[in-house]
């Protein structure tokens, strides 16, 4: 379970790189792979701050804020700032190629997040943190790869319309954790890996749609 935690997204993301990633170059790929790995090592340390703010003991509305920042929120946000950080002399290109070039980004980026993930777990989540978060964030980066696609790609009302679908998903990513800690957890799992076969299907299609923006 540990080396799914570590290491299936990344898997997942090169698989789907490999066979639908029109504008993907292996090399490029790879470079871009090992830079998120590089610029996500300071994430040990700014998670580590928020985790020592307090474990997650909260009830009702808090235990899903909590839960939403430390499993999403923070994770994409670091993503989506190093990515931007790194390729800001060269953000300005096509939907599909920004597409391409973030998922191979993310998918290096998750590796020191799931193992900080992973060393700083002392709870009873196991289901969770193990099987379920990877699906969480392999959809994650979906979200982010879009958002940054059609940001940088039109300047059209759209682009928010697109994004506030995003931010949608993630919300509702983020009520499988809940029911998870609830003891809801047949719901959580329909829930999350519904949702992850869900943006499988269409993420294709939305790329299709929105690179003609």
């Amino acid at each position: 379970m540990v080396f799914f935690l570590l290491f299936g997204p990344a898997f997942f993301i090169w698989f789907h790189l490999e066979t639908q990633g029109h504008a993907w170059d292996r090399r490029k790929g790879l470079k871009t792979f090992l830079s998120g790995a590089l610029l996500t090592l300071p994430f040990f340390f700014i998670h580590g701050i928020f985790l020592s703010l307090g474990s997650i003991s909260a009830e009702g509305w808090k235990l899903f804020a909590k839960g939403f920042f430390l499993d999403q929120f923070l994770p994409l946000l670091y993503i989506l700032a190093g990515y931007v950080w790194w390729h800001r002399k060269g953000i300005m290109i096509s939907i599909p190629e920004q597409v391409v070039r973030f998922l191979a980004f993310g998918a290096g980026g998750l590796i020191p997040i799931a193992f900080r993930t992973h060393l700083s777990f002392h709870g009873w989540e196991e289901g969770f943190q193990y099987l379920l978060i990877p699906f969480v964030w392999i959809q994650l980066l979906y979200v982010g790869a879009l958002s940054v696609g059609v940001w940088f790609f039109t300047v059209r009302w759209e682009r928010f319309l697109v994004i506030g679908a995003g931010i949608g998903w993630l919300f509702l990513l983020g009520w499988g954790g809940y029911l998870y800690r609830v003891n809801l957890r047949f719901v959580a799992w329909i829930l999350i890996l519904g949702s992850f076969v869900a943006a499988g299907t269409v993420l294709p299609k939305v790329i299709e749609r929105v690179k003609y923006l």
